[in-house]
Protein backbone atom coordinates (compact mmCIF):
# COMPACT_ATOMS: atom_id res chain seq x y z
CA UNK A 1 0.00 0.00 0.00
CA UNK A 2 1.28 3.92 -0.91
CA UNK A 3 -0.18 6.43 1.00
CA UNK A 4 -0.67 9.26 -1.30
CA UNK A 5 -3.05 12.49 -1.20
CA UNK A 6 -5.95 10.64 -3.13
CA UNK A 7 -5.59 7.62 -0.77
CA UNK A 8 -5.66 9.65 1.87
CA UNK A 9 -8.85 11.38 0.62
CA UNK A 10 -10.34 7.96 0.99
CA UNK A 11 -9.21 7.08 3.78
CA UNK A 12 -10.92 10.38 5.54
CA UNK A 13 -14.43 10.09 3.53
CA UNK A 14 -14.63 6.35 6.00
CA UNK A 15 -16.85 6.25 8.40
CA UNK A 16 -15.10 5.28 11.90
CA UNK A 17 -15.88 1.77 11.85
CA UNK A 18 -15.00 1.09 8.29
CA UNK A 19 -11.33 3.43 9.01
CA UNK A 20 -10.71 1.21 12.34
CA UNK A 21 -11.24 -2.20 10.09
CA UNK A 22 -8.47 -0.34 7.41
CA UNK A 23 -6.06 0.05 10.55
CA UNK A 24 -6.05 -3.03 11.92
CA UNK A 25 -5.93 -4.78 8.81
CA UNK A 26 -2.32 -2.78 8.52
CA UNK A 27 -0.94 -3.31 11.58
CA UNK A 28 -2.19 -7.05 11.05
CA UNK A 29 -0.03 -6.72 7.64
CA UNK A 30 2.82 -4.68 9.65
CA UNK A 31 3.02 -7.45 12.38
CA UNK A 32 1.60 -5.37 14.80
CA UNK A 33 -0.25 -7.61 17.89
CA UNK A 34 -4.02 -6.12 17.52
CA UNK A 35 -3.79 -6.28 21.60
CA UNK A 36 -0.94 -3.72 21.05
CA UNK A 37 -2.89 -1.64 18.46
CA UNK A 38 -5.15 -0.04 21.57
CA UNK A 39 -7.71 1.22 18.65
CA UNK A 40 -11.17 2.59 20.34
CA UNK A 41 -13.25 5.57 18.91
CA UNK A 42 -10.95 8.37 20.44
CA UNK A 43 -7.38 6.66 19.15
CA UNK A 44 -9.50 6.49 15.55
CA UNK A 45 -10.58 10.24 16.26
CA UNK A 46 -6.95 11.05 16.96
CA UNK A 47 -5.70 8.97 13.48
CA UNK A 48 -8.35 10.74 11.56
CA UNK A 49 -6.93 14.28 12.80
CA UNK A 50 -3.51 13.55 12.15
CA UNK A 51 -4.30 12.36 8.67
CA UNK A 52 -6.33 15.11 7.88
CA UNK A 53 -3.52 17.69 8.53
CA UNK A 54 -1.05 15.40 7.19
CA UNK A 55 1.23 17.07 4.05
CA UNK A 56 3.02 15.71 1.76
CA UNK A 57 6.69 15.31 3.84
CA UNK A 58 4.39 13.73 6.32
CA UNK A 59 2.63 10.66 3.81
CA UNK A 60 6.55 10.40 2.70
CA UNK A 61 7.30 9.28 5.93
CA UNK A 62 4.48 7.16 7.03
CA UNK A 63 4.97 5.21 3.69
CA UNK A 64 8.74 4.49 5.08
CA UNK A 65 7.93 3.77 8.49
CA UNK A 66 5.48 1.09 6.96
CA UNK A 67 7.78 -0.62 4.21
CA UNK A 68 10.37 -0.53 7.08
CA UNK A 69 7.78 -2.73 9.21
CA UNK A 70 7.12 -4.40 6.41
CA UNK A 71 10.59 -5.70 5.76
CA UNK A 72 10.91 -6.43 9.53
CA UNK A 73 8.60 -9.30 8.72
CA UNK A 74 10.53 -11.12 6.22
CA UNK A 75 13.13 -13.57 6.46
CA UNK A 76 16.98 -12.17 5.69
Amino acid sequence: MQLDKRMLERLLAMNDEQLGSVIQQIAKESGIPQEELGLNPDSIRSIRMALGMANDADLERLNGIYQQYLQGRRPH
